[in-house]
């Protein structure tokens, strides 16, 4: 009940944030996330025989082993006594054990895992969800929910349907969609005035006597104008053509994953000034956490699009290796228009919206040598309990992305936290287990235990790494090479 009663009430104060009236005949209202059992039978993925059997609650650490080593006999002796094994996560894998003899690992990084937990506990967010993809081929690395508000409520659901507006960050489609059409370029310069809070119909109207301010679409992003974008959309965007741009990367659309998820609702009203609200972040349109991340990720590898997975290896009760196949990758948005939307996104975390998380008063980085391309985005409700939704969805580093990330937090007026203050925070852990997060992925299960592949005796590489994805379909480009000198890893960390 406490599940229902949180993704009901959620749902209702997304749509309500505005306090707005849409006529039935020309909007139709989201599909609560109460209904979210029949979206699981209608696309539900092909049965396998441990795909139902997913739990997050029974992932259980496990030591990950050099070639030829064996359980430590201490540990051994532990577990027969029944004493608490003492495993280090940073040396560590997830992995599920299932009674009839399946072995699942999972691609997450139990240091970025738990790192997540614990800044939600801490900070006492009501509800939180993060989510961090491998951009190598969008393995998930981070997979948190968090719901203090009612312990009842499964983070699951938190993670896979999507409860939140997702606010400005809708601003990435509208730019997107902008250049996409040829209709703006990043340096498109709009006059307007107003608007921070919301957007009335007078504020879309050109007025040359107020508009006495005038930004780029680029700035527009960073600083996250409202009326910019809309004007910008309500000058050359239809409903088709924003429509198009939403399908593309994803909106209303299945996102495959080995867990069910929620498609993200966008309805693009006909209307046009509801529509110009709509592309600056206003009404109709909501976002799940996982599908915010993947957003992120189409834009940090140049437009392609690859469903997430979180699962790394099955291993049969036999034995046997019955590890699906990673998915496919299509081309989402052409490089080019992907790669401007990310520019744009720089901005956000040097001068915009999210500067306070990524610079010093004084404008030292927090993450020296990394640039980060990221977007808020913020909405309050206006029913109780009145929460305030803050998103921050992006990429790092921004010139070579290596992860792309999704936050959402759900705080009351007291926060503690904004969302991009958590993203933050991961990205410096990241950086910190880089080269321990990419050795671990070449780490394999056998009957009894996690093993790496044998190292070269000389250089201490690995010999083996894991499997790589199936080749990329034609449009879409070939990895780049790794870059010759890779930023510089962040000093000590702050606490959590």
């Amino acid at each position: 009940m406490g599940a229902i009663f949180f993704l009901a009430t959620l749902g209702g104060i997304a749509f309500y944030v505005q306090n707005q009236s849409i006529p039935e005949d020309r909007d139709e209202l989201r599909k609560p996330a109460t209904l979210l059992p029949d979206v699981i039978e209608d696309n539900a993925p092909p049965p396998l025989a441990w795909r139902d059997r997913l739990d997050l609650g029974a992932i259980e650490l496990t030591p990950v082993l050099e070639a030829g080593a064996e359980p430590s006999a201490p540990a051994a002796a532990g577990a027969e006594n029944g004493g608490a094994l003492q495993i280090d996560p940073a040396k560590a894998r997830y992995v599920q054990n299932l009674a009839d003899g399946h072995r699942l690992l999972y691609t997450l990084d139990p240091v970025m895992q738990q790192s997540a937990e614990t800044i939600f506990r801490n900070r006492e967010v009501p509800y939180a969800a993060a989510v961090v993809l491998d951009l190598r081929d969008n393995s998930v690395l981070a997979f948190a929910g968090h719901s203090s508000m009612d312990p009842q409520v499964d983070p699951l659901e938190i993670l896979t349907t999507a409860w939140a507006p997702a606010a400005s960050t809708f601003k990435l489609v509208t730019a997107a969609s902008l250049l996409e059409n040829g209709a703006a370029t990043t340096d498109t310069k709009v006059c307007f005035h107003g608007g921070l809070q919301g957007i009335t119909d007078d504020l879309l109207k050109d007025d040359a006597a107020l508009d006495t301010r005038c930004e780029t679409l680029s700035t527009a992003i960073a600083q996250s104008y409202n009326v910019v974008l809309a004007k910008l959309a309500l000058a050359h965007l239809d409903q088709r053509k924003l429509e198009e741009t939403a399908s593309s990367l994803m909106f209303s659309q299945e996102i495959p994953f080995e867990f069910a998820l929620e498609p993200s609702p966008a309805h693009i009203p006909g209307d046009a000034n509801s529509r110009a609200k709509v592309a600056a972040g206003f009404w109709h349109v909501d976002l799940s956490p996982v599908h915010g991340a993947v957003l992120a990720s189409i834009l940090a590898r140049g437009g392609v699009y690859q469903p997430p997975h979180i699962i790394a290896q099955v291993l049969g009760p036999d034995g046997s290796d019955l590890t699906p196949a990673l998915p496919e990758e299509s081309r989402a948005l052409a490089q080019g228009v992907a790669d401007g939307v990310g520019e744009m996104m720089v901005g956000t975390t040097r001068s915009g919206t999210a500067r306070e998380s990524f610079r010093d008063p004084q404008g030292v980085e927090f993450i020296p040598g990394v640039a980060v391309a990221g977007k808020t985005g913020s909405l309050t409700g206006k029913r109780e309990p009145i929460l305030n939704y803050n998103w921050f969805i992006g990429y790092a580093p921004a010139d070579r992305p290596e992860i792309a990330f999704a936050i959402i937090l759900a705080n009351p007026s007291n926060w503690k936290i904004k969302a991009h203050y958590a993203a933050r925070r991961l990205i410096q852990i990241y950086f910190e287990r880089r080269e321990a997060i990419a050795d671990a992925r070449a780490a394999r299960l056998s009957e009894d235990k996690l093993v790496l592949p044998a190292r070269d005796p000389e250089t201490g590489a690995l010999i083996a790494s894991a499997p790589k994805s199936d080749a990329a379909k034609p449009d879409a480009p070939e990895p780049e090479e790794p870059a010759e000198a890779l930023p510089p890893v962040p000093g000590p960390l702050p606490s959590l």
